[in-house]
């Protein structure tokens, strides 16, 4: 029983270690007084956060004002702020996470703002009414997964 449970711990740091993700230090690009809004929630890994990094140099030089938040903190957000909403995170056994599920459940009437990228490894992640992108983290496709963000981006905040 005792090895048993040695083992169970193991796998369980391992597993932690090697697939948990980091935690993203909020932060601000632009005046919050700018009349469009956008908020990026995001888990932080190298992929995650090079993507989001993109994303705000491509808009650099336009007037939004873009809050980058950890996506574990989507239950203190007030959509109503927000003229759009990305989010950026990992689903495990194709299910997205309970915060994240629980706000697009609390907010039924308002999915129009929302754009996900699930890193799942599979192309036919969906939710209903949500404008779902998914696939694997693999560095060389965030010019790919920059363009498809930014496109359907633009068709809610333009």
């Amino acid at each position: 029983m005792v090895i048993l449970f040695i083992l169970f711990a193991g796998f369980w740091v391992w597993y932690e270690y090697t697939y948990s993700m980091d935690t993203v230090i909020p932060f601000e690009m632009n005046d919050p007084n700018l009349e469009t809004k956008v908020l990026i929630a995001s888990q932080g890994s190298r992929f995650k956060d090079s993507l989001v990094q993109r994303i705000l140099r491509y808009y650099d030089k336009d007037s939004i004002y873009f809050k980058v938040i950890d996506a574990y903190t989507l239950f203190t957000v007030n959509i109503n702020k927000w003229d759009a909403i990305l989010i950026i995170n990992s689903w495990e056994y194709a299910s997205p996470p309970r915060n994240v599920k629980k706000f697009i459940k609390n907010h039924p009437h308002q999915t129009d703002k929302l754009i996900i990228l699930s890193t799942v490894g599979s192309y036919n992640m969906v939710l209903k009414d949500v404008d779902m992108i998914s696939g694997e983290s693999i560095i060389e496709k965030i010019p790919q997964y920059t363009d498809i963000i930014i496109q359907r981006l633009d068709k809610i905040i333009k």
